[in-house]
């Protein structure tokens, strides 16, 4: 009975660390759009001024290849967590008897 229940209680974690993987690989994505968006607000209005117009694209640039590769290894990361934990609560097939399975065959077969 105990070990039922320490099953169950470890598959119930599990699937909370699956909800919480998966809810942080989309939020990571989200949020990346988001953060792009209000700096493109920004790199608009730096565009816009000829004194920072010449650096605007390369800081531009720069800043968004950076975001984009934080956001998207945390994405990443979460993904790959998620994959694990779906790996550790798949149920291990149960071990087949090679002598059993030899003596059904041997059966159908007389």
């Amino acid at each position: 009975m105990n070990s039922r229940l320490d099953q169950e209680q470890r598959r119930w974690w599990l699937g909370v660390g699956d909800v919480l993987a998966q809810g942080a690989s989309h939020s990571a994505t989200k949020l990346e759009r988001v953060h792009l968006a209000i700096a493109d607000e920004t790199f608009g209005i730096l565009e816009r001024v000829p004194v920072t117009r010449p650096w605007s694209l390369l800081v531009r640039v720069s800043h968004h290849g950076i975001s984009r590769l934080s956001y998207r290894s945390v994405s990443l990361a979460a993904t790959g967590l998620g994959y694990a934990i779906t790996a550790l609560t798949a149920e291990p097939d149960p071990a087949v008897d090679q002598d059993q399975n030899a003596h059904n065959a041997h059966k159908v077969v007389n």
